[in-house]
């Protein structure tokens, strides 16, 4: 049985439970729009919805984390799909070309770590977190 409107209870349930305690622009906030966009988009069709959700999620994490953050993929991804599936091909490409260059930022960093760190502290590959963690404490 889909049960989408208990589920939407509870996603606008966890929404509004998260911004209260976190604050309008926290990550855990971010994750929370980002899954009732997608419950929107994917199951309900409820496109309208859906879009706004998206946005906020996106703003909140390019706020917090910045263009290469791996969780924008998630959002970029549903926009594409909610502007595929209600024929805005304008704003598909729009998205398309965002997530393109989320995907080269992340290949570029990827590239960058795999050449050595230049920061203080980096971790070693092979080092527990105890190990990342007591190092990270010595250089600040």
């Amino acid at each position: 049985m889909r049960m989408y409107k208990a589920a939407e209870k509870m996603h606008r349930r966890a929404i509004k439970i998260k911004e209260s305690l976190l604050g309008p622009d926290n990550f855990e906030l971010a994750l929370s729009l980002g899954h009732l966009a997608s419950l929107y988009n994917y199951d309900m069709k409820r496109y309208d919805d859906a879009l706004p959700l998206y946005l906020r999620s996106i703003d909140i994490a390019l706020k917090m984390f910045g263009p290469a953050f791996s969780g924008l993929e998630y959002d970029y991804r549903g926009l594409i799909h909610l502007n595929t599936v209600t024929n805005q091909t304008d704003e598909c490409m729009k998205y398309l070309v965002k997530l393109q260059d989320w995907i080269d930022l992340r290949q570029a960093g990827s590239n960058t770590l795999s050449q050595g760190s230049h920061l203080t502290g980096a971790p070693q590959s092979g080092q527990s977190t105890k190990q990342v963690l007591k190092s990270v404490r010595q250089t600040q």
